[in-house]
């Protein structure tokens, strides 16, 4: 350190007054690359993300939940149900309408309950509640429908 600074003594004004800028401007450079330009970056990687969420959401909102022919036929959900779950094979046990849907318990073979379940779900049915249990060879099912 004492030959720096003995160095530098022997410095004209001059050359002191330019290493002196030169370390400022050294040191501007360095503040820049180590904190605007990865804000910068990170800035302009924000917006970018922000104009997909928006075209992201606008897409969203512009869908329409895709829903069966049968689903779209003008027959009360009542009546396709029945309907399906008698093709089905299944047993309708009770059902009860409502102003907000359908509770239904009905009992069958445990795959056909199954696969009668995810039929309805295709059609357009949205499932609010559902509770499965076995009854001897088969399996009996309560849910709720709108």
């Amino acid at each position: 350190m004492r030959a720096l600074m003995q160095h530098w003594r022997r410095l004209s004004r001059r050359e002191q007054g330019l290493l002196l800028g030169l370390a400022l401007f050294i040191g501007a450079v360095l503040a820049y690359s180590l904190i605007g330009q990865p804000t910068r970056q990170r800035l302009h990687t924000a917006e970018r993300q922000y104009q997909q969420q928006r075209v992201l959401a606008a897409q969203l909102a512009g869908a329409q939940p895709a829903r069966a022919e049968s689903a779209a036929d003008g027959r009360p959900l009542s009546l396709r149900i029945s309907e399906s779950a008698s093709a089905a094979g299944l047993h309708v046990e009770q059902m009860e309408v409502d102003d907000e849907g359908l509770e239904l318990t009905l009992a069958g073979e445990a795959r056909a309950v199954l696969q009668w379940l995810a039929q309805v779900e295709r059609e357009g049915a949205t499932l609010h509640g559902l509770t499965l249990e076995k009854r001897e060879d088969l399996l009996q099912a309560r849910l709720q429908l709108r």
